[in-house]
């Protein structure tokens, strides 16, 4: 007979806890792909589990609440996006945004770092120009899920997914000509 006194591992709230602290980080990363602002991504994001946790009866959120997410954030960030008007990476505060790599910045040469910069910011304007459904597909492709979960996430079939993702990669390499290298 277990002990009452003895945290139980397998509590609900406690395996929602779990799932909460898992997707969080990748949900966050998502929509600020999207919409290319950490403090709007982190409000959709917490909008979105908000609503999922509110109806958390009616979902497996362990098993599917990762796609649920995923779908509720990309129809979030659409309409954001569609509310606003077109930004500029003049608008994007740099000092939000990651290092490019993980290595230490202080430890590359300054010409490195500059190039670094330079695609990024290349990266980052080649997303920007894609349509908000494209982007999406890359950036989900990019979190690892298979075209049947983006075509979930985003909702189309998944031949419209794999249309997108097409028509994004092929977007990125014009937008990234001069960094790409052809033998």
């Amino acid at each position: 007979m277990p002990n009452a006194l003895e945290p139980r591992e397998n509590a609900p709230d406690e395996k929602i806890a779990k799932w909460v602290s898992e997707v969080l980080p990748r949900a966050v990363l998502y929509a600020r792909s999207l919409v290319r602002d950490v403090h709007a991504a982190e409000d959709i994001v917490h909008d979105c589990v908000c609503r999922l946790l509110e109806r958390m009866d009616r979902y497996d959120l362990p098993n599917d609440g990762f796609k649920l997410l995923l779908r509720s954030i990309s129809n979030a960030s659409i309409d954001r996006i569609r509310k606003l008007e077109p930004w500029s990476l003049d608008e994007l505060d740099s000092d939000d945004r990651p290092p490019a790599t993980g290595v230490d910045s202080k430890a590359i040469n300054p010409s490195s770092l500059v190039m670094v910069k330079e695609l990024e910011m290349a990266i980052d304007r080649g997303l920007q120009n894609l349509p908000v459904k494209q982007r999406a597909a890359i950036e989900l492709k990019g979190l690892g899920l298979r075209l049947a979960e983006i075509a979930e996430s985003i909702d189309v079939s998944e031949n419209h997914a794999g249309v997108l993702l097409h028509r994004a990669r092929a977007a990125m390499a014009i937008a990234l000509a001069e960094w790409i290298k052809v033998d």
